[in-house]
């Protein structure tokens, strides 16, 4: 195998390992009930517990694919 071929072949696998927007969306409203769970059931905080999810969440996709690269 050439080393352009192990590249491509790496790029697919690495791609289709991905999360989808969809399941990546999934992952933050879920994080984010978690927060809202851990705060006290508190209303008022929707907006920080969904952009504190979707940063943890970004976060750790970011981490996954440079661990997978």
């Amino acid at each position: 195998m050439t080393q352009r071929q192990h590249t491509k072949v790496v790029a697919q696998r690495t791609e289709s390992e991905r999360p989808t927007s969809e399941q990546r969306r999934e992952q933050i409203e879920q994080l984010a009930y978690q927060l809202y769970c851990q705060c006290g059931y508190e209303h008022g905080h929707d907006l920080e517990h969904w952009a504190e999810a979707e940063r943890r969440v970004l976060e750790q996709n970011h981490a996954k694919s440079k661990v997978g690269g």
